[in-house]
């Protein structure tokens, strides 16, 4: 992922203190290469079904859209970028 795009969106989220209806802070978190500001709820283990699970969880906890991830080059990251250290 070589675009800032992602990262200002991500930022300009995290800047403003964000929480749920139900109290709890809104974390970042990737899912199918979205990223989204949710309660911490939707990460927690469910005894339902995944799609009845964020069903019920989207009733009654946040999640905002933040940006959608592009897709990344077709070469990779880059050896430095997987270990963490930029070039």
């Amino acid at each position: 992922m070589h675009d800032d795009s992602v990262l200002v969106a991500v930022d300009a989220a995290l800047r403003s203190p964000s929480f749920c209806t139900c109290g709890d802070n809104l974390t970042i978190a990737v899912r199918d290469d979205v990223v989204w500001l949710e309660c911490a709820s939707f990460a927690q283990p469910s005894r339902l079904p995944g799609a009845v699970s964020r069903f019920v969880r989207s009733l009654l906890h946040d999640r905002r859209f933040v940006i959608e991830i592009p897709p990344s080059d077709s070469r990779g990251p880059s050896p430095a970028m997987v270990s963490g250290v930029a070039a």
